[in-house]
């Protein structure tokens, strides 16, 4: 269990869970790949600010090829879902679920299933649904271009537009151009919901509540 400075105990009521705790950090960046591997699953606290943190999610992305890890939220959105599927977060869970709704994404998550709140997995797979529609539409053309599908990559990792632009050697007004045109080409509103959009078929089929 991760408790970070920034978000506090992840879950206030674990003792009424029926899950055995082996420990707790303060932080991702004190466990390692190895270290993780042999936990069935980690509750790692989050916010928005977080999954949107470079050093946060580069933290993430060298854990979770080899661990289970469980994003625990005050308030779930949909983004914040696409924000950890694309991080290769195993779950995601509300702060105030009851301990037996917990226990069940984290047993749904030590079988390799994907333990997502259901509301959040509904909205993602009707937005993926809707731009999979729109897209369908366009005979032949690519949903994305290939700058714009790099683009769109660097944005799942977090980066800015300045960011984008320093590591494309581009300038800043000009990523920030090809963030606007992926945008309106798959008719997203929102960073999150272009990632979403563009990752569609990364989505798992099977979900936990």
């Amino acid at each position: 269990m991760i408790d970070s400075k920034d978000v506090g105990p992840v879950y206030t009521r674990l003792d009424e869970c029926a899950i055995e705790l082996m420990g707790s950090l303060p932080s991702l960046a004190q466990l390692d790949a190895r270290t993780a591997s042999g936990y069935d699953a980690i509750l790692v606290g989050c916010t928005e600010r977080l999954l949107l943190s470079p050093a946060f999610r580069s933290r993430v992305r060298k854990l979770t090829p080899s661990a289970r890890l469980i994003a625990v939220m005050a308030t779930p959105t949909v983004d914040d879902g696409a924000q950890a599927l694309a991080l290769g977060f195993a779950g995601l869970a509300s702060r105030d679920v009851t301990p037996r709704a917990l226990e069940r994404t984290i047993a749904a998550a030590t079988r390799g299933e994907s333990a997502f709140p259901r509301g959040v997995v509904n909205a993602l797979l009707e937005t993926a649904s809707r731009f999979a529609v729109r897209s369908a539409g366009r005979s032949g053309e690519p949903s994305l271009t290939p700058r714009q599908d790099q683009i769109v990559d660097l944005i799942a990792q977090g980066a800015t537009d300045r960011e984008i632009a320093g590591m494309l050697h581009i300038s800043q007004s000009t990523a920030h151009k090809h963030v606007q045109n992926a945008l309106r080409r798959l008719n997203a509103k929102t960073r999150s919901q272009l990632v979403a959009a563009a990752r569609r078929p990364a989505f798992p089929g099977g979900f936990a509540s």
